[in-house]
């Protein structure tokens, strides 16, 4: 009865730790000075983590022209000798090559704190996150780039 009740535990404890959730931040547009400093930022990062000219990537969501952060970071990362293929929705995913790449530019949903912004980048099963406060439309990092596999 008390491995049951041991192993009860465990199962039920084991959900929690399946998601992360994100409730209290909404995903926004940045304007467009602010999303060329956040990419510049995040292309740094993955230029120590991710080798230039030796790197591909996937973008797996699509990159609309209204998303300054996303149409930034593929131009930029391309600039700096990744090779980046974008999301197609008729492409096979058999034809895919390269490191799955998404991400993510949101907000705090609380109106308590403003010019707050985080900057999530999965690439692979690696999660790349920062925070940031914007100042004249720049990007001023707001702690260092956590990582988690």
């Amino acid at each position: 009865m008390k491995h049951l009740l041991v192993t009860f535990f465990f199962l039920s404890s084991l959900p929690g730790c399946a998601t992360v959730r994100n409730d209290h931040f909404t995903t926004t547009s940045v304007p467009v000075e602010l999303g060329n400093s956040l990419a510049a930022d995040a292309i740094k990062q993955l230029q120590i983590q991710y080798p230039p000219a030796h790197t591909t990537f996937n973008i797996g969501q699509p990159v609309l022209k209204t998303d300054s952060f996303g149409t930034s970071l593929v131009l930029q990362m391309r600039e700096k000798g990744y090779a980046v293929q974008t999301f197609a929705p008729t492409q096979p995913a058999a034809a895919l090559t390269g490191l799955s790449t998404h991400y993510t530019v949101d907000q705090p949903g609380a109106c308590l704190v403003t010019g707050l912004y985080r900057v999530q980048l999965t690439v692979g099963k690696a999660i790349l996150t920062r925070a940031y406060t914007a100042g004249n439309n720049t990007a001023i990092p707001a702690g260092a780039w956590a990582k988690m596999e």
